[in-house]
């Protein structure tokens, strides 16, 4: 170790100038850096939900919708709000990637004089609107879809073409024309415009992630650099973890940039994970390295004490790190995969960083330089503490056990579960548009129930539509969240009431009466209003759209299993296509997985350091401090109803990761010290050497990840929130009941209790 802290000592400001050098260049490609939200990076390659989505989007146009909405006090059936309606619907229409939009003026209504019938606009020129304001209150197709019962407010549909509306860029780009668009009538009219549908969904989950990376990144950064200024009140302090976080950080990044990977708003928290690990093992050295100066050693001294008493913890917290987390990089849902990749190569590259340039820039100071008044050094530099372990380890063990085993059942009650218009912030675009629609109009979210008759043009047989009129008065009546349904089985009900008002008959009896229909309205459109949207080419598949409002994914599933087993049971089948309810099964699988993975990882970690420590006896010490926070965690989530998400599965990782790390640590001193020491004063020396470090990380990442509870999307804050309670408990595991369950190992060994 001495031969090689000379060299560094020899090399180290060319060591500085070209490792620089080298993480600036490989920055470069950060340039490249982008985010993606597309919804099949989710899920396997060939996953069976999104080839029968791919074929529903070929078959039908897809379902990638922008919602407009807004509201008029005095009424929509007025000229000014109908002149904005129409306005709106052409700009719209205008815009690139636009296949159509449906707005009141040109929903096509179908009446009847005499023996003509008649297809149109329903607002066309400056006719009657309170005549149009009393036909539209009373009809099922247009109220609680494109007027509120009230009057008052309406909605304009923006449809993609299919061929890319899956494009998140373009997304971005319709989502910002919009918005631009509705602020300039907005300035115009004082109308107020609400935004919301799956494209904005998508759009959303890039563009906030953008803005938390950007905005509240390098405000952790700054308030990181302020606490260690305060603790150590010298720029060594600042420089040393700080260096070793920035430059792995831009290591591991730049690296995913070069193999081709995006950011999404999973691994957006990647700078969480490394800066979890690498100021870990930076402030390990660093603060050993203050220890042995403050036995008046040299710089160079110290420095040769630090890394021969930490290096082998900081390699295999390392180690066990990558090595666990290796686990995920074998997914086959990609962000899981590249967040396993990400964390096992930061943990490596943090290793590398933090025993040759924390080192470096440490020997940058003068041979006999004093380390500073480091104030939080003293408060836990402290005589006794093992005395007190050991005189109330059996109090110590059986509290922590009851409030454990409490915890536990309360972590049976955790719920896994998610909704991603709730991810986000309610002042954010898409969440308040949303809300705005389910009070004022209908259901924010929408699925699409394609149903199959069995046989070519069976879309048109008697049966098959009254079970189609069947399962919309069944799906109103057992499911409140349902606001508005549409289907053909419509239109052609209109046609027959219109047509043949003396009929006793809702639908025609007769199929060909029904070709009739259906040919006739056809006919009767305008171009780019055509129905092959609603039905396939060979009339076989029928597509029902139902409009609900926001719930939870698991009463999304529910609901989608019911569907599925209503239709099992006629003569025909039925899937649940589109985008809502491919989130509502990702948001729950990947959670699933990731929390599967996650017990995979503590499974490997564990029998790392089976192997490494040899001591199998003490194989569920090992264990019990690294589980016990995440059990605890789970167990006040589980009674207060907090339900797992994304955010709080990805926390899971960071508080295993740490306790891991201060585990070993502990466990690296413990068995270096106990056959030098006493019982009582190896504790006492791993508190002064080691404790120190294991507090100032708790601190340093409680302060980091504190700022993203700031952050506009849901799974963050969760994330934030959890990861901060649970780096704290962890802690006290580490250094209360720890301790003490090695007293109570330590006595029945000696034989004294």
């Amino acid at each position: 170790m001495q031969r090689y802290v000379d060299m560094l000592d020899r090399y180290k400001y060319p060591f500085l100038v070209l490792l620089t050098l080298a993480v600036a260049l490989l920055s470069l490609s950060l340039k490249h850096l982008a985010f993606e939200g597309n919804y099949k990076i989710w899920f396997e390659k060939d996953a069976p939900i999104i080839r029968e989505y791919e074929r529903f989007r070929t078959v039908f146009s897809g379902d990638d919708s922008f919602v407009v909405a807004f509201e008029d006090p005095k009424g929509i059936f007025t000229p000014g709000a109908v002149s904005v309606i129409r306005e709106l619907a052409e700009r719209f229409a205008g815009l690139e990637g636009v296949r159509k939009v449906d707005a009141l003026t040109n929903y096509q209504y179908i009446s009847a004089d005499g023996d003509d019938l008649t297809v149109e606009d329903f607002i066309y020129g400056d006719e009657n609107l309170s005549a149009k304001k009393r036909i539209a209150l009373k009809d099922p197709l247009i109220l609680h879809h494109m007027i509120s019962e009230d009057g008052t407010t309406t909605m304009l549909a923006v449809h993609l073409d299919s061929r890319i509306g899956a494009d998140e860029e373009l997304n971005i780009r319709l989502f910002g024309k919009l918005g631009q668009i509705t602020r300039e009538v907005e300035a115009r009219t004082g109308y107020r415009f609400y935004i919301t549908g799956i494209p904005a969904v998508t759009a959303s989950l890039v563009t906030v992630a953008t803005e938390d990376m950007l905005r509240l990144l390098p405000a952790a950064v700054v308030l990181v650099t302020l606490v260690l200024f305060a603790l150590f009140r010298n720029l060594l302090g600042i420089l040393v973890p700080v260096s070793v976080v920035v430059y792995t950080f831009l290591t591991v990044l730049s690296i995913q940039m070069l193999l081709g990977y995006k950011l999404n708003n999973f691994t957006a928290n990647t700078p969480s994970f490394i800066t979890a690990i690498s100021v870990a093992d930076a402030m390990h050295l660093y603060l050993a390295w203050i220890y042995y100066k403050h036995k008046r050693m040299t710089t160079k001294a110290a420095l040769v004490c630090a890394l021969r008493t930490n290096i082998f913890p900081i390699a295999l917290t390392s180690l066990t790190t990558a090595v666990g987390f290796a686990s995920l990089a074998f997914s086959a849902i990609e962000p899981v995969a590249t967040l396993g990749l990400a964390i096992s190569s930061g943990a490596l590259i943090a290793f590398l960083l933090s025993v040759s340039l924390a080192p470096a820039i440490i020997l940058t100071r003068r041979p006999d330089a004093d380390p500073g008044e480091v104030r939080f050094l003293n408060l836990v530099h402290v005589r006794g503490y093992g005395a007190f372990i050991v005189r109330h380890d059996r109090a110590i063990v059986g509290g922590f056990a009851v409030v454990f085993l409490v915890a536990a059942a309360g972590a049976a009650l955790l719920k896994i579960d998610s909704n991603s218009v709730k991810y986000f912030a309610k002042e954010t675009t898409v969440r308040s548009g949303a809300e705005f629609l389910e009070k004022k109009l209908t259901g924010s979210m929408r699925y699409e129930v394609v149903i199959d008759s069995k046989a070519k043009d069976g879309i048109k047989e008697s049966a098959f539509l009254r079970e189609v009129q069947r399962f919309d008065d069944y799906l109103k009546t057992h499911f409140p969240a349902v606001r508005h349904t549409y289907s053909i089985e419509d239109i052609v009900e209109r046609m027959q009431r219109v047509v043949n008002p003396e009929a006793n008959e809702t639908l025609p009896s007769d199929r060909n009466l029904t070709a009739q229909y259906l040919l006739l309205y056809s006919m009767s459109l305008p171009q780019g209003m055509e129905i092959n949207d609603r039905i396939d080419t060979g009339e076989r598949y029928l597509r029902f759209t139902v409009s609900t409002d926001m719930v939870n994914s698991s009463e999304d599933l529910a609901m989608i299993e019911k569907i599925k087993a209503y239709w099992a049971k006629t003569p025909y089948s039925a899937t649940v296509q589109g985008q809502t309810a491919i989130f509502a099964r990702m948001q729950k699988d990947l959670t699933a997985t990731l929390i599967v993975s996650i017990a995979v990882t503590v499974l490997l970690v564990s029998l790392l350091m089976l192997l490494i420590f040899r001591r199998v006896s003490m194989g569920w010490i090992f264990i019990v401090p690294n589980i016990a926070p995440l059990v605890f965690v789970g167990g006040f989530m589980g009674y207060t109803g907090i339900v797992a998400d994304i955010g709080v599965a990805i926390s899971a990782a960071v508080i295993l990761g740490i306790a891991v790390d201060d585990t070993i640590h502990f466990f690296t001193k413990y068995f270096e010290s106990i056959g030098k020491r006493g019982f009582e004063e190896t504790i006492d020396y791993i508190v002064s050497h080691s404790g120190n470090a294991m507090i100032l990380t708790t601190v340093l990442l409680s302060v980091t990840f504190s700022v993203f509870a700031l952050s506009r999307f849901q799974p963050n804050v969760s994330f934030a929130v959890v990861t901060v309670v649970a780096l704290n408990i962890a802690l006290a595991f580490d250094l209360v009941l720890l301790p003490a369950l090695l007293s109570r190992r330590y006595k029945r060994l000696k034989g004294a209790g």
